[in-house]
């Protein structure tokens, strides 16, 4: 089982998905999934039930790849983009 903390980072992980793809930086959820390889039914399952467990690389490409915050990721303080985005 999942501490809340783990719950709220997995909420935080498709709130940036989800602003991705309003951006128009992710043409849909899916394709998240499709870029990275990852099943999509396990994917899907992760974002309805947020006390599963998944991947830490996950996070990891949403702060290498597409400059979303870290400390705002894990503990939600600050702003969701990093601080290139920010500058542009």
């Amino acid at each position: 089982m999942q501490t809340q903390d783990s719950i709220d980072i997995n909420r935080r992980f498709f709130e940036a998905i989800d602003f991705l793809v309003q951006q128009g930086r992710l043409q849909g959820r899916k394709t998240f999934a499709t870029i990275y390889d990852l099943n999509w039914g396990n994917f899907y399952r992760l974002r309805k039930e947020p006390q599963r467990e998944f991947q830490l690389w996950y996070l990891a490409r949403l702060v290498s790849d597409f400059d979303i915050n870290a400390t705002w990721l894990l503990t939600g303080a600050g702003s969701m983009l990093g601080s290139t985005s920010q500058n542009q």
